[in-house]
């Protein structure tokens, strides 16, 4: 997904991360960098890349004549990158430094600390990520953690955003769902005066989301779902078209099938409109992979370690046959598996920043199993 990163001209991606954390999975592939824990704003704009500023230009008419009221948003250096083409001129950009150095106060302040900061698509969105020390575990040491994402855009038609994210440290899925509308969601629009205190301020009062997060998720964790209640659930979150077999058994959609495989932990092949005899060739293929490989009833370790990575933390008592689990299927295709239901475009910026059709997923994702959690809570 690191294709989302801003690749500068040099090569080198724009995004780095705390040095002796695991490299996160939406580093770039190649010379990730890093920063030491508590580092200088200044010394993290550099690893990430994030050193240049934003302005407003004129935009003017094919006479050369300045359009009054009416500018462009570009970089200030030599690549003069536009982000946003039409904006008035009471648009105040936000730099890099500017939510650097808030970030910094965050942590000074609330005892937060900086993990990750980069840039999405060509530099017009900058992130910051901060853990704030809060989490909770659920059985089978399922440990969900707390962060906040700090966002600027320099677009001019996007409010600038501070989140409190849950992420679950088995497999990095997140869930930016919130329980009520502009829960644990902090905005400012660029046409105020971008004030570091209030934000601040604002952000260590905003913890409420988080624990009523955690209430949820522990019921979720314990509530039994069968498989056939599964199924449902999936047909109602991802949907698609579903059609009837000669033996009148319904096909469900592709993306329903794959979370139903996903959510046992089973690896899932898209067969498509294949003949029959291709069909054939590909389970009598699998067989034999599997009948080579398998010795003593163990899987030996390169098939064992494939299957783990088919939605890390399935098998967790938290996740096994609960309402927890269906809900991190959908979260773990919408992050690291998605097709073209679920969305394969912007994939990063819906897990950091819960945007997008995957965002819209995700926030889907939790309505229903909050749902399912009422007949639960009534038995």
């Amino acid at each position: 997904m690191s294709h989302e990163i801003l690749q500068t001209q040099d090569g080198t991606f724009a995004m780095a991360y705390r040095a002796g954390d695991p490299v996160p999975w939406h580093a770039p592939e190649t010379d990730p960098q890093t920063f030491e824990p508590g580092a200088a704003p200044e010394i993290i704009l550099d690893a990430a890349r994030l050193n240049y500023e934003v302005d407003l230009f004129p935009n003017c008419r094919p006479t050369g004549e300045a359009i009054e009221d009416s500018f462009h948003i570009a970089r200030t250096d030599g690549e003069r990158e536009v982000f946003g083409r039409f904006v008035a001129g009471d648009w105040q950009p936000v730099q890099n430094a500017n939510l650097m150095s808030l970030a910094h106060e965050i942590e000074t302040r609330h005892g937060f600390q900086v993990i990750t900061a980069g840039a999405l698509f060509g530099g017009s969105k900058v992130f910051v990520q901060l853990e704030t020390g809060r989490s909770f575990t659920l059985p089978g040491n399922d440990k969900v953690v707390n962060r906040l994402l700090c966002t600027v855009s320099h677009v001019g038609n996007e409010s600038n955003q501070f989140v409190g994210g849950k992420t679950r440290a088995v497999c990095s899925n997140t869930v930016n769902a919130v329980l009520s509308e502009g829960a644990g969601i902090i905005t400012h629009d660029h046409r105020v005066a971008f004030d570091h205190d209030a934000i601040v301020t604002a952000i260590g009062l905003n913890a409420d989301d988080f624990d009523a997060f955690a209430t949820a998720a522990q019921a979720m964790a314990v509530a039994a779902l069968s498989d056939a209640q599964a199924l449902e659930y999936f047909r109602t979150v991802l949907g698609g078209r579903e059609r009837t077999d000669d033996n009148s058994r319904v096909i469900y959609s592709q993306a329903v099938r794959r979370a139903q495989a996903f959510h046992q932990g089973r690896e899932f092949v898209a067969i498509g409109q294949k003949s029959a005899d291709d069909v054939a060739r590909i389970v009598s293929e699998k067989l034999d992979d599997i009948g080579r490989n398998v010795r003593n009833g163990e899987l030996p370790d390169d098939i064992a370690k494939q299957s783990e990575t088919i939605n890390p933390g399935h098998d967790l008592e938290s996740a096994r046959g609960t309402i927890w689990g269906a809900l991190n299927t959908v979260t773990y295709m919408a992050d690291h598996n998605p097709t073209k239901k679920t969305g394969t475009d912007n994939a990063l910026a819906s897990n950091l920043l819960g945007t997008g059709s995957n965002g819209k997923l995700k926030q889907r994702a939790w309505t229903q199993a909050v749902k399912l959690l009422e007949p639960a809570a009534a038995a």
